[in-house]
């Protein structure tokens, strides 16, 4: 939810399934091949990952936030479009829809801190491993394994901040659609 863009709502759930799945499909085939050189690896990597990841980010989505249903896809992009950016809800009737996604990001930054410790030893043994491959491995792998040391610190450093803001801007949507719900 944090990390999905408000125009991922434009569409049902297969469109949602596409949307998210493709990209990261690709980007886990791209990481496959870089680190294997290996074509059909790369493949099964984007056909597995993309269709698995985009089923299950889209059931995500839908379990997360069910009054999306209730909304046209012009008002799903406009609700999570405001609440992401933290703008005011004008409409009285679109009001209930942006508290519930706001009730859904802040329960998805919430499952995100439970885990975030996990990231600390992963990321010790990722730093081990690249430092291993940078002196036993070829230069494509040890490229891969520092790549690798770069997302977790992406994910460690600075990934919190960014949702600690989006949930800022958020919860100030949250008070300005409450005053239509009373």
């Amino acid at each position: 939810m944090l990390l999905i863009p408000a125009w991922v709502w434009r569409g049902g759930p297969v469109y949602r399934a596409v949307c998210v799945g493709v990209p990261v499909g690709i980007f886990l085939a791209a990481l496959v091949f870089a680190e294997s050189g290996v074509l059909l690896g790369a493949l099964v990597a984007f056909v597995v990952i993309g269709v698995f990841n985009g089923i299950v980010v889209s059931r995500r989505m839908s379990k997360a936030w069910p009054a999306a249903d209730e909304l046209n896809p012009a008002e799903r992009v406009a609700v999570c479009a405001a609440v992401r950016r933290g703008r005011q809800i004008d409409d009285p009737r679109l009001a209930p829809a942006a508290l519930a996604y706001v009730g859904a990001l802040r329960t998805a930054r919430e499952q995100s801190r439970r885990v975030q410790w996990v990231f600390w030893p992963c990321a010790a043994v990722v730093l081990v491993l690249a430092v291993f491959d940078t002196y036993t491995a070829t230069t494509r792998l040890a490229v891969v394994s520092w790549l690798f040391v770069v997302f977790f610190a992406v994910e460690i450093f600075w990934w919190p901040r960014i949702q600690d803001r989006l949930l800022a801007n958020a919860e100030r949507t949250a008070q300005s659609a409450s005053r239509w719900t009373g």
